[in-house]
């Protein structure tokens, strides 16, 4: 796991890493408001 990790790393580059970190970011932010919204509606 490790080596295939650092072989994607070294693969892709920062840019890549930033926008993969950035989209996770972003998608969890997106489930927990739709999800709040889901739970929280009568």
């Amino acid at each position: 796991m490790e080596k295939a990790l650092r072989g994607w790393l070294e693969a892709h580059g920062l840019l890549a890493i930033t926008a993969a970190v950035l989209g996770i970011i972003v998608g969890l932010a997106v489930i927990l408001v739709v999800g709040g919204f889901w739970f929280a509606r009568p």
